[in-house]
């Protein structure tokens, strides 16, 4: 957690100092879809909304540095199916920050309207992820198969890491001060913090941007 604020602050700090000559500013909602998965494990899917603020800066030949700052709450209600017609079902709310860093290039199709895309890192920071477990099974606790109902916060358990490095691409289209934009981010970073193999968390997400 520690290395985490450390990591979140200089970027932060890196960012507002940039922001005093930055030449666009944005703000930025949308809709995400990200998942966690990885060989030993089943992939949970997750639903959320997004919203923040970032700034651009111009470099040469159509091209522009583009940061920021993105909360993100998401949701899953995951569904898994045991023998005997028992289930367990995996209730999980997210809290996260993103930090983008990309290089975006701009092609002018008329004097209003124009079409881009764009490519580079992101630092994904897990703020908060609880999750609820409840089970319709009847195993003994000593059974493989057997899990544990209940309610964990994923980061404090120290299941799962909060900081997450992906690479991402994606493109979009503006008209005046508006923007419409999609892309999708890869995990590269490994977030679990037990022995049961890799754990990946990566997405699309659609986002409206306007321009001030």
């Amino acid at each position: 957690m520690k290395k985490v604020l450390k990591i979140s602050i200089f970027v932060l700090f890196i960012i507002s100092t940039l922001n005093l000559s930055a030449q666009k500013y944005a703000i930025e909602a949308g809709y995400l879809n990200p998942n966690q998965s990885g060989p030993l494990v089943s992939t949970t899917y997750f639903n959320g909304i997004r919203l923040g603020g970032n700034a651009s800066f111009d470099l040469k030949n159509n091209l522009s540095l583009l940061t920021g700052v993105l909360y993100s709450v998401v949701y899953s209600d995951k569904l898994q199916g045991y023998p005997n017609s028992t289930n367990v079902t995996y209730k999980t709310l997210g809290h996260f920050l993103d930090i983008p860093l990309r290089i975006n290039y701009t092609y002018p199709i008329t004097k209003n309207l124009s079409v881009f895309g764009f490519a580079g890192p992101n630092i994904n920071i897990g703020l908060y992820q609880g999750q609820t477990i409840s089970s319709t099974q009847t195993y003994l606790p000593s059974n493989p198969l057997y899990v544990a109902p209940g309610f964990t916060e994923l980061y404090k358990a120290s299941l799962l890491n909060r900081l997450n490095l992906q690479i991402g691409a994606g493109g979009g289209v503006q008209w005046n001060k508006f923007q419409l934009k999609g892309g999708y981010d890869f995990g590269i970073t490994n977030l679990n913090k037990i022995n049961t193999g890799n754990i990946y968390q990566k997405g699309w997400y659609v986002s409206f941007v306007y321009q001030f």
